[in-house]
């Protein structure tokens, strides 16, 4: 896939096809080309920078949902020793995920549509342990 909005677009009939009760949302805006008005307005209803792609708000055991930054398949925000690639952009990203994070998500960046498929297949596994463990 060329785009993540070509990710977007698969993820959605995935989970809208497999899985017909959850609810998410991507934030689509991010990618839009948009005139300067309309990204004037656009930044002062959100005015934090580097948030995910991604929500399924799905509340699991010790998380209240799980926040995606998807990225293209072949292009991952990291190092081969583990580490983030430089770049502003990467930095908000991983700064966004991590205050995400401390407030009960679980947040992960993702490459390409297989990852995202697998990252949320395994968390709402969470939901399948946490009610054969009770």
């Amino acid at each position: 896939m060329s785009k993540e909005t070509d990710i977007y677009k698969a993820l959605s009939t995935y989970l809208s096809l497999k899985h017909k009760g959850l609810i998410w949302r991507f934030d689509f805006a991010a990618g839009t080309k948009m005139t300067f008005g309309q990204s004037n307005s656009h930044k002062s209803m959100n005015p934090h920078r580097g948030y995910p792609d991604f929500f399924l708000a799905e509340p699991i055991g010790i998380y209240s949902g799980l926040y995606i930054e998807i990225k293209k398949a072949g292009c991952s925000p990291f190092k081969k020793d583990g580490l983030l690639k430089s770049g502003e952009h990467l930095k908000e990203q991983q700064t966004m995920l991590q205050k995400l994070h401390t407030k009960g998500y679980m947040t992960l960046f993702c490459t390409g549509l297989d990852e995202c498929i697998e990252t949320i297949e395994n968390y709402l596994k969470l939901k399948e342990n946490e009610t054969t463990n009770n």
